[in-house]
């Protein structure tokens, strides 16, 4: 047998504020809290650690080459395309100089990618792209490193798969021990048109634009995960569905920097585990709904480190748009050429850690700066040097 195996944190199941976030395999029901209101529902992902564990004898074999790609049953060549077309696990080598690794395979489908020291980059589109399936798992070989990019000012026919070195119309997660790097020229690295999950695996992505972008949710459980991108590091943008829209660290290691926000949310971005560093940033994170209940948080902006809106305040008025700050846990450290938190809710610090380096002066910038209500009761926190004892010395607007 061919198994995958990893330690997931025991802090994976850890939920702050009431957001139950759980693999598919042990759906649970929760509730995805946004600011003040809680919407009950069974919240779950499309991972299964199952689809990690095959028998070694049913791996088809591809082997890319220029001009002389080959593959068994379920894979079809046309000159440098290597087109996947039926469920199975795909054990991949070799490189394309300027080809295409396609899934294409029937909507039930659920297909494996095994790299096993790919190279593979293509001057018209995607490198890797994934135009049909019900789940792709892109597994990082043992002791592998593959290498994936794109050209520069292509388009992607009708919509098919996003604008992406790697482009997934279909649920996506990348796992194994190996190394993977992605390179998006004309837009963003890794983006998935539904789910993105990274259960294990060294991944280092750079991008002209967003660097990871899961739209209906980004969940990192371990591994190591470097972006480096010009727009947004790590993109959720789901709106329209009350459990999706969200982003969460429950273990591993992450280390963004970006042109505009380090992590951007529809809906919750949620540091559950793991380490979370973002070295540069306008805004390190925003979303309507922002926790922190366990692990390391470091974050550098020029703006604000933490912004927690849901951009319906209107008139250019103060009011509680029901947003919400929460750390329960965990170390954060935060550097921000603005506010340290921004929110145009409410702010609550009832544990862990927290330590503020902030604009000060007459510029309108606070360590703490809020439209609801702003709670202290627990945390320890400093703001440029100083030990706060009660909520009155952040500086909040109420």
């Amino acid at each position: 047998m061919n198994r995958i195996t990893r330690f997931v944190a025991s802090g994976l199941a850890a939920l702050a504020l009431g957001i139950g976030l759980s693999a598919c395999t042990t759906a649970t029901t929760g509730s995805l809290t946004t600011g003040t209101t809680t919407v009950a529902s069974s919240v779950d992902t499309h991972y299964d650690s199952a689809d990690l564990t095959w028998d070694a004898s049913q791996e088809v074999a591809v082997t890319l080459a220029d001009g002389a790609s080959t593959g068994g049953t379920g894979v079809s060549v046309s000159g440098d395309t290597v087109t996947i077309t039926a469920a199975g696990v795909y054990r991949v080598s070799g490189s394309l100089s300027d080809g295409r690794l396609v899934v294409s395979a029937p909507d039930d489908a659920t297909v494996v990618l095994v790299l096993d020291g790919v190279t593979v980059s293509s001057s018209s589109g995607p490198a890797i792209a994934v135009t049909a399936a019900d789940e792709v798992t892109v597994v990082l070989a043992d002791g592998t490193s593959s290498t994936v990019s794109d050209g520069t000012g292509y388009t992607v026919a009708d919509d098919a798969t996003p604008v992406a070195a790697i482009a997934s119309a279909s649920d996506l997660t990348i796992a194994g021990d190996g190394s993977l790097t992605v390179t998006g020229s004309t837009n963003d690295g890794i983006n998935s048109s539904d789910g993105l999950v990274i259960a294990s695996g060294t991944v280092t992505v750079s991008a002209t634009d967003d660097g990871v972008r899961g739209k209906d949710f980004v969940d990192v459980l371990a591994g190591t995960v470097t972006v480096t991108a010009g727009g947004d590091a790590l993109v959720c943008d789901n709106v329209d569905d009350a459990d999706r829209g969200w982003v969460r660290l429950a273990g591993g290691r992450l280390t963004l920097a970006a042109g505009s926000d380090g992590i951007d949310a529809a809906q919750v971005v949620e540091l559950a585990g793991g380490e979370l560093t973002v070295t540069r940033s306008a805004e390190g994170i925003e979303a309507p709904n922002v926790t922190v209940s366990q692990g390391t948080v470091a974050i550098t902006a020029t703006d604000d480190a933490v912004n927690a809106t849901t951009g319906t305040t209107t008139g250019g008025t103060e009011q509680d748009d029901g947003s919400l700050v929460s750390v329960t846990g965990g170390t954060v450290t935060l550097s921000a050429g603005a506010d340290g938190i921004d929110s145009n809710g409410g702010v609550s610090l009832t544990g862990g850690t927290v330590t503020i380096t902030s604009a000060t002066g007459g510029s309108g910038n606070n360590a703490v700066d809020a439209n609801g209500t702003v709670t202290l009761d627990g945390a320890t926190v400093t703001v440029n040097g100083t030990a706060i004892t009660s909520a009155s010395q952040l500086g909040s607007k109420r």
